[in-house]
């Protein structure tokens, strides 16, 4: 006689086979993560100055870089000559008492000013050019070096993608010293501080002359900031 099989034999075979189907799963999920990789992140490469090195990776915010202000215009105002013709206004003369007898006068010869030479007047102003324009020590190519040597691009001017050409205006006196360091045009407030740093730790220059006699005269430097 054959025996027959009962449910609860029949579950036994079962719960092994649907075990054995549910290793195959779990190690095909296992083997699928394995297999996944993250996308590759590439790195920023920062020109600009010799002596910084970008970290491997920069997060850039989701948030959206503040809106640059419009670019102010650039007015050049004109100068004037100033024409002495030896004469100059005089106060009224207002006299409180008795009136004399004689009339009295008032000689202006000895308080008279007749104000500086033209020429020399000239000379002592500022000029946007000169017959010799100031120079940095070295010539060109050593303002170049100087400037890529010592400009720092400011991190958080990376991290949000800024970039331009600052222009710098400042004056060279007589003595090659830099003074009335100012913005010329700018491009991001990082950026326009960097570039004044920069130009007011220069050395002194070479002074422009006109003719024989050294001058003041004023000069702009572009510094320009470029992300690859």
């Amino acid at each position: 006689m054959k025996s027959k099989k009962t449910k609860k034999a029949d579950l036994e075979s079962k719960k092994t086979t649907l075990f054995l189907i549910g290793l195959v799963v779990a190690l095909g999920f296992i083997l699928f993560a394995f297999e996944w990789k993250q996308p590759a992140r590439k790195a920023l490469i920062v020109q600009g100055s010799r002596d910084y090195m970008p970290p491997e990776y920069l997060v850039i915010p989701s948030t959206p870089p503040e809106k640059n202000e419009p670019e102010k215009p650039i007015i050049k105002v004109p100068v004037f000559k100033v024409i002495d013709d030896g004469e100059k206004p005089v106060d009224e003369l207002i006299w409180e008492g008795e009136e004399p007898e004689e009339p009295v006068v008032i000689d202006l010869g000895e308080i008279m000013d007749y104000g500086k030479d033209e020429g020399e007047e000239e000379l002592s102003a500022i000029l946007d050019f000169a017959e010799t324009m100031p120079e940095f020590p070295g010539g060109q190519a050593a303002l170049l070096s100087f400037l890529s040597k010592n400009v720092k691009y400011p991190l958080i001017a990376q991290e949000n993608g800024i970039k331009g050409k600052v222009f710098v205006a400042f004056v060279v006196d007589e003595n090659g010293d830099i003074y009335d360091v100012t913005l010329a045009r700018g491009v991001d407030a990082s950026l326009d501080r960097e570039a004044l740093r920069v130009v007011k730790s220069m050395p002194q220059w070479k002074p422009g002359k006109q003719g024989n006699k050294a001058v003041k005269v004023r000069y702009t430097v572009p510094i320009n900031f470029i992300l690859q």
